[in-house]
């Protein structure tokens, strides 16, 4: 009996927790919950680090596209602009959402043409150096004055030409010849012809800037009825910009100055990009040479 009493005792001491190892006992529910709340705090922590990382680069890179774009367009109409037959700028469409213009290809010096009341000719001979027109270019350009006169072809000031022969005997002279035969409107004080392409325009359209070309020069069925130019078979449509977030009514993107005794014309542009929540706003002035 006392045996068997002395037996269970020392197995009740045995099995208490004072005497079971240290691997073997748990965690209280106050350490569970200690522990939860520090790894939700971690976690907050984090998670907003990283978020405020990753908006931190979103709006770089939205930043860095809007600059890329904005600077791209802005720098081709710079150079495009720099280079257009003097007088042709102007705006066309509703709120001058499009500014059109010449691009020149080459001026040379002419040793004559004929002007009223002079009969008309198929030649005009010109002083050219050797190189080579670009293949659209189709018209030539005389004492272009204002831009009425340079878009309406019955003007006399713009003639479309078939060929430019060189003279063999005569390596700078060439002559230009024309079908049927021309009589342009008036003479060059400095005797300067300019072989001009078909117009260029570029157009803010919704959240974009495109460029046209080839769409005919002086026609009336190469504007719509906002006049802005139309797209045909030979038309290229060419996308310059996105993000364009142009405009309300009284901001227009396109306006043009006409020249004064004491500064060439100028072509003002005002862009504004928008990319979620970064904008740019480009205000930039381009000098158009006024050499007719």
């Amino acid at each position: 009996m006392r045996a068997s009493l002395k037996h269970k005792l020392k197995h009740k001491l045995k099995n208490h927790p004072k005497h079971q190892p240290k691997n073997q006992q748990g965690f209280t529910l106050v350490e569970l919950v200690t522990v939860i709340v520090i790894l939700g705090v971690l976690a907050t922590g984090i998670s907003s680090f990283l978020r405020f990382g990753t908006q931190s680069y979103t709006d770089a890179a939205d930043r860095d596209a809007l600059l890329a774009t904005a600077r791209f367009v802005v720098e081709r109409l710079n150079r495009e602009v720099r280079n257009a037959l003097p007088n042709s700028i102007r705006t066309i469409g509703v709120n001058n959402q499009c500014l059109e213009f010449v691009p020149i290809d080459k001026s040379v010096i002419y040793l004559d043409i004929p002007v009223a009341p002079e009969a008309a000719r198929d030649s005009v001979e010109v002083i050219m150096l050797d190189s080579v027109l670009s293949s659209t270019t189709q018209y030539v350009a005389v004492y272009a004055l204002n831009s009425n006169d340079i878009y309406n072809k019955a003007s006399g000031v713009i003639e479309a030409f078939v060929s430019v022969v060189k003279a063999s005997e005569q390596p700078k002279l060439s002559t230009i010849n024309f079908s049927p035969e021309v009589l342009f409107k008036a003479e060059s004080p400095t005797e300067r012809l300019y072989f001009i392409q078909s117009p260029v325009s570029y157009c803010v359209e919704g959240q974009a800037i495109y460029r046209y070309q080839g769409y005919g020069f002086g026609e009336t069925d190469s504007y719509n009825n906002d006049g802005m130019p139309v797209g045909t078979d030979d038309t290229q449509k060419v996308l310059m910009a996105e993000y364009v977030d142009n405009y309300s009514s009284d901001i227009v993107p396109f306006q043009t100055s006409p020249a004064t005794l004491q500064r060439n014309s100028l072509a003002l542009i005002r862009l504004k990009f928008a990319l979620n929540l970064e904008e740019i706003v480009f205000n930039n002035e381009i000098q158009v040479p006024n050499v007719p």
